[in-house]
């Protein structure tokens, strides 16, 4: 099983980091932005490609997390079309897929850099692997405060 793929992104933090989340599945996909958001990220949820590069412009996200596998705009699709819109100005991309051993053989490290690849993590992703890979490429979301009477953290978020 591929690990973790292409350069090492500095991990400078970002107040309030966005993560899109492209995914065609509501339970996957509301899970993970769910995840984000309590991990201090703002995340949105997408379940098409179409619709994912008409909002890539306004919601302006510092990565993109993305299912290779989607009816009407595959994974590939949406890789080609994001590249053909913006070249050289696009965010880094986690490409969480089930299709195991032959996506990595597709995607060698030297096409993996070119089409801005940070990662690749296998279906099913646990949860603590998938923030712990955006924590890696973007930095933390957002500062976390202490909560004294409980001894927890909560990392604060945007309202949206």
């Amino acid at each position: 099983m591929p690990s973790m793929a292409g350069p090492e992104v500095s991990a400078t933090p970002r107040p309030w980091a966005r993560v899109l989340v492209l995914d065609d599945e509501a339970p996957v996909r509301d899970l993970w932005v769910e995840a984000l958001h309590e991990a201090g990220y703002d995340a949105m949820g997408v379940a098409r490609g179409d619709d994912a590069i008409g909002r890539r412009a306004e919601f302006a996200p510092d990565l993109i997390l993305l299912d290779m596998m989607m009816p009407h705009m595959d994974g590939f699709e949406f890789l080609a079309r994001l590249r053909a819109r913006s070249p050289a100005a696009h965010p880094p991309l986690v490409i969480v897929s089930a299709l195991g051993e032959s996506l990595g053989h597709a995607l060698d490290a030297q096409g993996s850099r070119i089409l801005g690849i940070a990662g690749i993590l296998m279906k099913p992703v646990d949860v603590a692997v998938l923030l712990g890979a955006v924590r890696r490429i973007i930095g933390p979301g957002a500062r976390h405060v202490r909560d004294d009477r409980h001894g927890q953290s909560f990392g604060e978020r945007p309202f949206r």
